[in-house]
């Protein structure tokens, strides 16, 4: 078991820049040059009146040895006196001796041999170190608490380094012990982990300890417990910096954070002292580096954002939760509507044939062109792209920004399903390109070259339905510019008739639509041109006056007696037989009554004003 002191300062360190210098360390006199320690005075003190000190960095003791300990000064008492400075009347605080003091009061000795000095908290300092320090095989972490505390004190690592004996190198990697949670401290002093795997825990951050200690080492006090593959299982917590994805120099990316570069959290940052740590430049603080990777995206996306202005923003499937955080923070963004990519129709820009795709440098003479396959697939390309040109002009496509694997890139989409091509199969077919590639590596089976010709067949036929679309493209521009002269053929056509119908059909809401579709058109194919347009100038004149009152009385307007559309529905109603008189009628008999007891409250509130004015004079 171990005896955790109560009061001790937590561990923190700074690694100075080394300046290469010899010093002489004196004992008695500091840098500061404090008094020279004199002679105290010696008694025994009671143990209750010893507290121990604050400013003694040891913190753990065995508890098996000072019981040990313990029985040996039941038979011969304490040799060497404990060292203490009086800090209130019958109140002191030990200085030196700590093992001795709580070795004694496990053997239930009343009174301790002592020495009282008066110290300085600088001298108290000079001297736990003195003594610790001249332990046999002090603790790694001790020698790291005495060693921070020796640069609280002022002195350089060069200076730690002269007085402990010690390399500066060893002098740095007990400082990086320093970086080790409280949970491992026991551990450590236990035995149960080695100091390679110490330095190796403490070079990631407090947060992946945390969750290391969680995941293995919870059971550390069992008996057969041993910490093994550490550098493996560490890995989760390390990042390969040289595959970040942001800039690793960028200072302003997370201010607080700073750069990578030079980093406590880089291992490549004390290369020189822990090679076996830096063969790769690694984060060892996920925190930190999730929060530059959340940076990163948040400033990628609201730059586009910015650039493109996006009416909708598009991911396959739900976006993740860093997306939708970045989403909320984000003002212009929030208000972009959200698709699934997959339910929608992006716009691809055809790709244009290349010449060397269809030419054989492998040909025995001279490289061989398929001048027939080219111009074929350029033929393709052309009604790619005429039909892509007609799908800009249609204004059914409108600015997405899509995101994929934390990239954004602007689209043209539309929020209309993905088509469904004439077989009912979603692919395309086999582009050219594919076909001649495998011909010309003796690949094409019997099979590709099928599908082959089921493409060619299947890009006739929507390049028929491009001739039949530029048709009516220009067809709609010479009609729009007709009919900007009032008097163009005036006469009302048939083709006038059903248009109106149309517009009727077409004015009423969903519910009102299917209702009106159900009744009229459940037979009737409403998406085909053709047909539709011989279903509604089919109409007797019962259904047309049907759609044309359905399409008045589902305009909300209509319920209103301020509206145009509102008059007009009363005026239909009273040409139908509706009995809008009888309405009238019953509605003036409650406004009399209204009246009437209107008239009765005002004349009793008249009597009661008469009551209140005072009597003329």
């Amino acid at each position: 078991m171990i005896i955790k002191r109560r009061g001790a300062i937590p561990a923190y360190f700074l690694i100075s820049k080394i300046n290469i210098m010899t010093t002489e360390i004196k004992m008695k006199k500091t840098k500061n040059h404090q008094p020279e320690i004199k002679e105290g005075q010696y008694q025994n003190l009671k143990t209750e009146l010893i507290e121990l000190s604050p400013l003694n960095y040891r913190k753990y003791f065995k508890q098996e040895d000072l019981e040990a300990f313990a029985e040996e000064l039941k038979l011969h008492g304490i040799i060497s006196p404990l060292t203490v400075r009086k800090i209130a009347k019958d109140k002191f605080e030990l200085v030196a001796g700590e093992r001795r003091l709580r070795a004694a009061r496990i053997a239930k000795l009343n009174e301790v041999p002592v020495v009282i000095k008066e110290l300085t908290d600088e001298q108290v300092t000079e001297i736990q170190l003195a003594e610790n320090l001249q332990r046999e095989n002090p603790h790694p972490l001790d020698e790291a608490q005495a060693i921070k505390r020796m640069q609280e004190t002022g002195k350089t690592i060069d200076e730690i380094a002269l007085r402990l004996g010690k390399s500066n190198k060893l002098v740095y990697i007990r400082l990086k012990l320093l970086n080790l949670i409280e949970s491992f401290h026991e551990i450590f002093y236990c035995n149960k982990m080695n100091l390679q795997q110490a330095v190796e825990i403490a070079s990631i951050s407090v947060e992946g300890q945390a969750e290391f200690f969680k995941e293995h080492c919870a059971k550390w006090k069992q008996k057969n417990f041993e910490l093994d593959n550490v550098a493996w299982h560490l890995r989760q917590y390390k990042y390969d910096l040289s595959d970040a994805p942001f800039n690793t120099k960028d200072k302003k990316l997370v201010p607080e954070a700073g750069a990578c570069n030079g980093c406590q959290y880089n291992s490549a940052t004390m290369k020189s002292l822990f090679p076996e740590l830096a063969k790769q430049a690694h984060c060892t603080n996920p925190t930190c580096y999730q929060n530059k990777c959340t940076a990163q995206v948040r400033f990628v996306f609201l730059l586009a954002v910015k650039e493109h202005q996006p009416a909708a923003l598009l991911f396959n499937g739900e976006p993740d939760e860093l997306m939708q955080r970045v989403i909320a923070e984000s003002e212009e963004a929030g208000e972009c509507t959200r698709y699934n990519a997959n339910e929608i129709t992006i716009l691809q820009t055809p790709e244009m044939p290349d010449k060397e795709d269809y030419t054989n440098e492998y040909s025995d003479d001279e490289p061989e062109f398929d001048e027939k396959g080219f111009n074929g697939a350029m033929q393709d390309y052309e009604n790619e792209m005429a039909e892509y040109q007609l799908k800009l002009e249609s204004g059914k496509y409108q600015k997405g920004l899509l995101e994929r694997r934390n990239e954004f890139f602007p689209v043209l989409f539309s929020p209309e399903p993905p088509p469904r091509h004439l077989n009912g199969d979603s692919r395309k077919g086999l582009s050219m390109k594919t076909v001649q590639e495998a011909i010309k590596a003796g690949t094409a089976t019997p099979e590709l070259l099928q599908e082959a010709i089921h493409g060619i067949l299947q890009r006739e036929e929507r390049a028929k339905e491009i001739d039949r679309q530029k048709i009516q493209v220009i067809v709609h521009k010479e009609f729009e510019e007709a009919i900007q002269d009032i008097s163009f053929n005036n006469n009302h056509t048939e083709a006038d008739l059903v248009a109106t119908r149309l517009l009727i059909f077409q004015s009423l809401d969903w519910s009102a639509r299917q209702r009106v579709s159900q009744t009229l058109f459940a037979e009737i194919n409403t998406s085909s041109g053709e047909d539709f347009y011989k279903a509604l100038l089919s109409l007797t004149e019962e259904q047309a006056n049907y759609l044309i009152r359905a399409a008045i009385a589902g305009k909300s307007e209509s319920k209103n007696c301020q509206y145009a559309t509102g008059y007009i529905l009363y005026k239909q109603a009273e040409a139908t037989g509706i009995n809008v008189t009888g309405i009238e009628q019953e509605q003036e008999q409650k406004a009399k009554e209204r009246v009437e007891r209107m008239n009765g409250r005002i004349k009793e509130l008249d009597k009661k004003i008469q009551k209140l004015q005072p009597a003329e004079q």
